[in-house]
């Protein structure tokens, strides 16, 4: 018996078949067969997110609010720190996104019975050198993007107050809230799409959909925006057969983004944003876009497994 962090007999787990894409990693022949897990997995995932997310928000803000001495009342401190107003709700709501990672690699195991590094690629595993350069590409594509697009309208400096905690906070927290999402929109939902579809595409595209509509209220750039990124991120995870590119993408857009937006004295505009602009749209798509391509062609260069691996053969 294997055991294993994931608890009970891992020897009993299944894997995908050989040659299949990341997209189809869940999927059993014949399609029917498998929509009873599938089915059952999604509404746990999105239990999960409608539950787990606010619980553990609230729980480490509970917490967060005794450490500083109980000030005012709980109702209050808690709306002004999840607007982003107090560190505390930042870290608290970005380890609560983060919190999704586990739940996904859970579903997988005691859903679906497939091992949770088949979340991550189809290796299997995650592949942490390339996950690497794909971060140091994206340091320099995003912000490059970013810069050009500002060239006549430069951002006005205005520290947040503590200004050192803010970034701490953003560097050490907001990876975790970008790899959340990446695990379930673009990890998960993509691979519970790719069981009712033949086509890794149309999986692409319900994630991506899915993935646009949960950010809540907002104009139609912004959405427009936000699915874009979805797309690119779910062709990016396709076509190199696992989330690392677009994990690393995320993470170095959010870190960048929030820092940026706490330099400017605006943490809590930034998390209320509802409205953009086409031009906006129109440079963070290119940002997006020109960092996948990037990404993709590192991916060849390190030939990295866009398909499960055949078995070994035997001597």
């Amino acid at each position: 018996m294997k055991a294993a962090l994931w608890g009970g007999d891992t020897s009993k787990l299944t894997d995908p078949k050989p040659g299949t894409n990341y997209a189809a990693v869940l999927r059993i022949d014949p399609i029917s067969d498998g929509m009873v897990k599938g089915l059952g997995g999604l509404l746990v995932a999105l239990a999960g997110y409608s539950l787990l997310l606010p619980g553990v928000a609230w729980a480490l803000l509970g917490v967060f609010w005794l450490l500083r001495g109980m000030p005012g009342s709980f109702a209050d401190y808690r709306t002004a720190a999840l607007q982003f107003e107090l560190i505390d709700g930042m870290v608290a709501t970005h380890l609560a996104i983060g919190s999704l990672v586990v739940l996904c690699m859970y579903i997988m195991r005691y859903v679906h019975q497939r091992h949770p590094r088949w979340l991550c690629s189809v290796q299997p595993g995650f592949r942490w050198r390339y996950a690497v350069a794909c971060a140091l590409v994206s340091v320099v594509v995003l912000n490059g993007v970013y810069w050009v697009s500002r060239a006549n309208d430069m951002p006005t400096w205005q520290a947040s107050d503590h200004l050192g905690w803010w970034l701490l906070a953003i560097v050490l927290t907001a990876p975790l809230q970008a790899a959340g999402e990446e695990f379930l929109f673009r990890g998960y939902l993509l691979q519970i799409s790719g069981m009712i579809s033949r086509s890794p595409w149309l999986a692409v595209a319900i994630s991506a959909t899915i993935f646009a509509a949960m950010h809540g209220t907002q104009n139609i750039p912004l959405f427009v925006d936000r699915m874009g990124f979805g797309l690119i991120a779910g062709a990016l995870v396709v076509t190199t057969g696992g989330l690392e590119a677009a994990v690393a993408a995320h993470v170095i857009n959010n870190v960048f983004a929030f820092g940026y937006a706490a330099a400017a004295g605006g943490v809590a505009q930034a998390r209320a944003l509802q409205v953009s602009t086409w031009q906006t749209t129109g440079w963070n798509l290119l940002a997006y876009a020109l960092t996948a391509v990037v990404c993709w062609w590192i991916g060849r260069r390190m030939r990295v497994s866009v398909a499960a691996p055949q078995p070994p053969k035997a001597k």
